[in-house]
């Protein structure tokens, strides 16, 4: 049972930095100890074996442990060692009584041995190499030892100081003399080298109970002030950079609890929209805005708390006379206590970043009128063929049959209808969109994007189709901004099935719309399928990423896949790409669809 439970316990402190051994004080024996312990102290004797294998006064160790059961801090004893016998070192020890039954007639015991005072593998003292000088002497100021850098510093040997006295070597004054001998202690002073030079030091002391003399050893550092005042430099110089950077970024920060009042505001920002709005600790954040605007930021709030997760919401400000963009980022503090609900809000100036996005966009969707222009002009030059076919009729023939000169009017007023309604499409996809969102049918960006579409595949000899799942609710978006997202990935589509080494035989897009119900919410689904040549899984991981194209030789910009994701996550949807590789690919967009279910 002994054995059971030791072995448990070694195992609990298995991860421990320090050696340390097992004892019963009762029996005065050695039940179990760690690797370290065995190989420090080159222990051959089966366990359990006695504590006087290790420690010189075992005796005196276990009185002491008795009379002080609630000591915690390390205390020095002497143990045994094949190449330093009585070596002076600190342990600290602890009851495991909770352990074990107090019928079990054990005082079970673990000590911890400190590990820098042990030597490596056995043999030199930790830190006897140190460029740190330091040495120990007794509670009479009497050297015991000093390192390697102390002996030099002074060009003694270890015999030579162990002769002397700490107050022959440094020269104190008398107070501070009688200080060093009671009290930790902190003291500068220039202390003469064996060579002749003067260095300044700062003196750092510090006491260590002994049990073996009921006294104190003092342990002395001697630390090099040029040194110390060089980090001192480098870290108020690292503080100031720090400052300076926080003070310049473009971002605010404020704690909140779940009712949105403000428990800390980080004081070293200079951030514009904090100076104007003038936050202060016991405010509600969101007092400072529109009501419909905070009820909306609010429920942000709300979600994230109740979800753990990051969550970011917009809104527009105007400082200064001038519109402004901010974004605020709700990230949850995440504390042991789950009660403790804070939530981290983080606001960012964005309005530079929403311009450039404008402009980026707007270059898509010039990309994307190149691409379709050369299969637009073939579509128009048709029905405007066949218009002036009519017309030369009319001119040549002279018909006077009103019937007939009505149905060859018709015709020509169809044909021009269809240039009227394809340069239109056109024209709007160029036209510059409004930034509101509006309530619009996804039907409606499903036609306009088929008829745009639509002709380009008949130029490539792609055939294209359609659909529409029954009752599907309204989209409140930029809809301007999804049918460029729909045209993108139809032209992909197109590229792909167009460019590939062997073509189809029969070449397919079909562009959809579904209502889907996923996560609690409801979704409008919009699709782009294809049956080209599918994408590889290395490309698949990149296909998002900003400037990655495959098509860098025939004028591809990398943008486009990008830009569409970062439209879509804007209106608050998904963007995926299901594929295989060699057998075609389909893309599915995610939108909140505008129900009283999604609010």
């Amino acid at each position: 049972m002994l054995d059971t439970k030791i072995r448990n316990l070694s195992q609990l402190l298995s991860h421990s930095s320090n050696p340390y051994l097992f004892v019963d004080l009762k029996s005065q024996k050695i039940i179990d100890y760690n690797e370290q312990i065995k190989t420090l102290l080159a222990i051959e004797e089966p366990l359990p074996c006695s504590m006087d294998l290790v420690f010189a006064d075992s005796f005196k160790l276990i009185t002491y442990i008795r009379e002080n059961p609630n000591q915690k801090d390390f205390f020095n004893v002497s143990i045994h060692n094949p190449k330093h016998k009585n070596l002076s070192i600190s342990i600290q020890f602890f009851s495991l009584s909770e352990f074990f039954d107090k019928n079990d007639g054990f005082e079970i015991y673990v000590l911890y041995f400190q590990w820098e005072q042990i030597a490596s593998e056995g043999t030199t003292l930790h830190g006897e190499n140190s460029e740190i000088p330091f040495l120990r002497t007794d509670s009479f100021g009497n050297i015991l030892f000093a390192n390697n850098r102390f002996l030099d510093f002074f060009t003694l040997s270890l015999e030579q100081i162990r002769k002397k006295s700490v107050f022959e070597i440094l020269s104190l004054p008398e107070p501070t003399k009688s200080e060093l001998l009671k009290q930790n202690l902190k003291y500068d002073i220039e202390i003469r080298s064996g060579f002749g030079g003067k260095q300044k030091f700062q003196l750092q002391s510090f006491l260590t109970p002994t049990l073996l003399t009921n006294s104190n050893d003092i342990t002395i550092l001697l630390l090099d002030l040029s040194t110390l005042q060089n980090a001192e430099e480098t870290i108020k110089y690292g503080e100031e950079k720090l400052k300076t950077f926080f003070a310049t970024i473009n971002n605010g920060f404020v704690i909140v609890n779940q009712d949105a009042i403000i428990l800390e505001v980080a004081p070293i920002f200079k951030f514009l929209l904090f100076q104007l709005l003038a936050f202060e600790v016991g405010d509600n954040i969101f007092d400072y805005f529109e009501l419909e605007q905070k009820t909306k930021l609010v429920d942000v709030l709300k979600d994230s708390i109740e979800t753990q997760t990051t969550q970011r919401a917009e809104f527009d400000y105007t400082l200064i006379g001038e519109e402004k963009t901010f974004e605020i980022k709700f990230i949850p503090v995440r504390r042991l206590n789950p009660n403790d609900k804070k939530v981290m809000l983080v606001f960012s100036d964005i309005t530079e970043t929403k311009r450039l996005d404008r402009q980026l966009i707007e270059s898509m969707k010039f990309a994307s009128i190149g691409e379709i222009a050369a299969g637009l002009a073939h579509e128009i030059n048709n029905p405007l063929q066949s218009a002036l076919l009519y017309l030369e009729d009319l001119i040549t023939v002279d018909e006077t049959d009103p019937n007939e000169r009505k149905n060859i009017l018709q015709k020509i007023e169809a044909a021009n209808l269809r240039i009227r309604d394809l340069v239109k499409a056109l024209l709007d996809l160029g036209r510059m969109e409004s930034p509101n969102r509006d309530f619009v049918s996804p039907y409606y960006i499903l036609v306009r994007t088929s008829e745009l579409v639509e002709v380009s595949c008949r130029k490539k000899n792609i055939q294209f189709t359609r659909h529409a799942g029954p009752n599907l609710p309204g989209i409140f978006v930029r809809w301007q901004e999804i049918e460029q997202v729909l045209i993108n990935c139809v032209v992909n589509a197109i590229n792909a099935l167009s460019e590939m080494e062997i073509p189809r035989e029969k070449s397919k897009i079909e562009l959809g719309i579904d209502f889907v119900r996923s996560q609690k919410k409801d979704w409008v689904v919009f699709s782009v399928e294809d049956n080209g040549p599918g994408i590889d899984d290395e490309t698949l991981e990149k296909v998002f990423l900003p400037l990655f194209t495959t098509r860098r030789n025939k004028q591809g910009t990398g943008l486009g896949l990008s830009i569409s994701k970062k439209i879509i996550a804007e209106h608050g949807g998904e963007i995926y790409i299901k594929t295989k590789n060699g057998a075609g690919t389909k893309v599915e967009i995610f939108l909140p669809a505008h129900t009283d279910e999604n609010g």
